[in-house]
């Protein structure tokens, strides 16, 4: 079975960066692994702890994404590749969907299953997986946080909801997204530490994967971020000292009024 993740790099949300003018200074930020997208890989993994599973990480940046693939390959991987293209650049889910579909397509073409993260962290559009699963005419389900089973080429999938649990099973090749939170990522080993350093990763472009510039980029993309901003509201918090219920309530209608 082969199986294939793609990851994304993303900006550390713990230790944000600002500019002067109020955008994420990306280039001062330390990247990791997104985190629902380490998930998935985490799925892959267990997948190929119980039977036999070729797993390939593939992710979509600059050079330095490569850095997103080492730890990839040090968690259990066995193969990894980069997206990189200056022609990449300005991507929106439309575009890179588009990428990723190549990517498959042209390098990939034996995969059983796409895993994704449900969204990501810079993003949290959950829209890049299952348009991915379209380009590629395959089925697909999202919010996923429990696979059971994958037997006589269908997989059996728990998709779970703010509203709604459902169990799925759908015919393989599938793409699944997962949840964030569902599975605990391992950590690598030492001899995992020792292949990614050891590794070479391959990296293909705009050409190799057989697209053209108007399919990515800014000019394949219908959507951009026009403006990025932290949010400065300070709140007016004051405490109530009341001794019963209807105190309080009194105390509250105050501040109301005022």
């Amino acid at each position: 079975m082969n199986i294939t993740v793609f990851i994304k790099q993303v900006p550390d949300t713990n230790d944000v960066v600002w500019t002067e003018n109020n955008n994420i200074d990306r280039a001062k930020m330390e990247s990791v692994i997104n985190p629902a997208d380490k998930q998935a890989l985490e799925a892959a993994l267990r997948l190929k702890d119980e039977g036999n599973a070729h797993i390939t990480a593939v992710t979509m940046g600059p050079d330095k994404a490569i850095a997103v693939l080492q730890e990839a390959v040090a968690m259990g991987a066995d193969d990894a590749f980069l997206l990189c293209d200056s022609k990449f650049a300005g991507s929106d889910t439309c575009a890179t969907s588009k990428v990723l579909a190549a990517a498959v397509k042209e390098k990939l073409p034996e995969t059983d299953i796409i895993l994704f993260g449900q969204s990501a962290i810079d993003g949290e559009t959950s829209q890049t997986g299952p348009s991915t699963a379209v380009r590629l005419d395959i089925p697909f389900i999202t919010n996923v946080n429990e696979i059971f089973e994958i037997k006589d080429g269908k997989i059996i999938a728990a998709s779970e909801t703010e509203k709604e649990k459902n169990i799925y099973e759908i015919a393989l090749p599938c793409a699944i997204c997962i949840n964030n939170y569902v599975f605990k990522p391992r950590l690598p080993r030492i001899n995992g530490y020792i292949n990614s350093q050891n590794y070479k990763y391959k990296s293909y472009n705009l050409y190799e994967l057989n697209l053209d510039e108007t399919q990515t980029g800014i000019k394949g993309s219908p959507t951009f971020v026009s403006r990025v901003y932290k949010n400065d509201e300070k709140r007016n918090c004051q405490f109530i000292d009341a001794e019963n219920t209807k105190n309080i309530i009194q105390e509250i209608k105050k501040l109301a009024e005022n």
